[in-house]
């Protein structure tokens, strides 16, 4: 017979733990203040020692408790995938954030190929609107980025590089022969990134108070979409646009000069790789951006 202790009071002290607040325990739990702080009691109680240090309104865990929060932490995110295992069916499904871009540009393609071999794996994937992470109401078992990502309990890496550079199409006439022609070209720049252009010209050793005045786009494939309709220059990440180079919808006559960004990075509980299936996901993923960071790289060699 096993002789478990309190449930109940077992989710409050791993929510608590999480947070490091009762507070936002109780709101993650939809339960009262006191509720949570019962059930810790109850489960000090039950292994007669403390669990939290108590410093003001911030908890910090003991040092045995902190060791006994990984193995709660786990065992609860294994039930979790279970549980989804025996909702479906049996079909395994993996939930994916991205950025619009990332999504339509690099995931979606990438892991085509993944899917095609797993038709018994669902990947759901959704998008948000910034690299924030901070507003997502909802667990996904993959977040992918611009830039690493810190969430407790989890893991993140990087799946491949971020160099961008100028971008247009090959109909543009005349073909510019240097980064200083562009300067007076019509420019196309994304919302949130308002700076990148003189950030790319600064990079090519050419100081501008500001570029050449151009449309806005609230994303990167808008931008790139434009271009290839020869409405002016984007600024985009290589990993992106490697198709459309390839199929001669576009051209980066300076693959040489490139404004070097944090990579594209991939978070994920360090729960999630124990299934079979998301590993696999992870690890193809991981093999399809290694080996287009190294086409990319011998193409800008070329």
């Amino acid at each position: 017979m096993r002789r478990l202790p309190p449930l109940h009071a077992l989710r409050a002290f791993e929510a608590a733990a999480r947070h490091q607040s009762v507070t936002k325990a109780a709101e993650e739990l939809g339960v009262s203040h006191s509720a949570v702080s019962q059930h810790i009691r109850t489960l000090e109680d039950h292994f007669g020692q403390l669990l939290f240090k108590r410093d003001g309104r911030r908890l910090e865990l003991t040092d045995s408790a902190r060791l006994f929060l990984e193995d709660v932490s786990s065992a609860f995110d294994r039930i979790c995938l279970s549980a989804e295992h025996l909702r479906t069916g049996g079909v395994s499904t993996i939930t994916v954030n991205a950025t619009p871009s990332f999504a339509m540009r690099w995931l979606i393609p990438r892991s085509s190929r993944y899917q095609i071999e797993n038709p018994h794996v669902r990947v759901v994937v959704e998008t948000s609107q910034d690299d924030g992470i901070d507003h997502l109401t909802k667990s996904y078992d993959f977040v992918f980025r611009r830039g690493p990502m810190q969430k407790i309990d989890h893991d993140c890496r990087k799946v491949i590089d971020d160099a961008a550079t100028a971008l247009l199409s090959p109909s543009t006439a005349p073909s510019p022969a240097s980064p200083e022609e562009l300067r007076h070209s019509i420019l196309l720049h994304i919302k949130s990134r308002p700076h990148a252009w003189r950030q790319w010209f600064g990079v090519c050793g050419i100081v501008i108070d500001a570029p050449s005045v151009g449309p806005f786009y609230d994303h990167f494939f808008l931008s790139l979409q434009a271009a290839i309709n020869g409405l002016g220059v984007a600024l985009g990440p290589l990993c992106l646009v490697e198709d459309d180079i390839r199929d001669n919808r576009l051209v980066a006559p300076f693959r040489e000069w490139v404004l070097s960004g944090p990579g594209f990075h991939v978070m994920y509980p360090q729960a999630v790789v124990r299934s079979r299936h998301h590993r696999a996901f992870l690890e193809a993923l991981v093999e399809e951006g290694r080996r287009q960071t190294e086409i990319v790289a011998a193409a800008s060699l070329a």
